[in-house]
């Protein structure tokens, strides 16, 4: 499947830019360390959606099965929230749309102790480690501390004041050259619109359904 060869392909390259650029920098982040794994706004691109369901497929019936009993719990929390917050975007939108801040407020502080549906709490591990997007990658900090301190206080604006720079930084230092990367990838996937997998985001848990006949996932685009 064309799509799924390239989502696989991104990963592989961006794990490669993101290496690069992280070799001489402090990160702290490892496993079970996982402060970032709550109030997750879990709007990812097409691919991303399409990689995360693959890798979802591969995991144990009984495991799948949990996991969109927890897809739905996120999905009427955030729904909730963010009717309360009034902001509502349509799923799938344009990046450039989406209101950075509006999402704060609906999962960075009114969803701030609800885990990722994708998080085994017991172990403190990603189930979809893998196929995790690539605003899970970049979440890069260097002091476990005051990532903790800013999930246990989230007023605290320890995320605003000291996390969040760092991880622009390196976000910055990443979208300068993964320009470069999507035009390789456009020669080497000509049949894809690669603008549009790039463009834009949907809400995961609004396009990936479980399929209790085949208990598989399958995702609506």
């Amino acid at each position: 499947m064309d799509l799924l060869r390239y989502a696989q392909e991104r990963l592989r390259r961006a794990d490669a830019l993101i290496d690069e650029i992280t070799k001489e920098k402090e990160i702290a982040c490892g496993k079970g360390c996982n402060f970032c794994c709550f109030g997750v706004p879990l709007w990812v691109k097409p691919p991303e959606a399409l990689q995360i369901a693959h890798t979802l497929n591969k995991l144990p019936i009984r495991e799948r099965k949990e996991i969109a009993s927890r897809l739905s719990a996120y999905r009427r929390e955030y729904r909730e929230q963010s009717r309360s917050a009034g902001y509502e975007p349509a799923s799938p939108i344009r990046e450039e749309e989406l209101n950075v801040e509006k999402l704060g407020i609906v999962c960075g502080l009114g969803m701030n102790d609800v885990p990722c549906p994708f998080l085994d709490q017991e172990s403190g591990s990603c189930r979809v480690y893998e196929a995790r997007p690539l605003m899970c990658r970049l979440t890069l900090y260097r002091d476990r501390g005051i990532c903790e301190e800013d999930w246990k206080n989230p007023i605290s604006f320890l995320w605003k004041k000291e996390i969040s720079p760092f991880i622009e930084g390196i976000k910055t230092e990443f979208h300068k050259k993964w320009s470069a990367e999507l035009r390789k990838m456009e020669e080497n996937f000509p049949q894809l619109d690669i603008a549009y997998l790039e463009g834009y985001v949907l809400l995961l848990p609004e396009h990936l359904r479980f399929d209790p006949i085949r208990k598989s996932f399958r995702l609506k685009l």
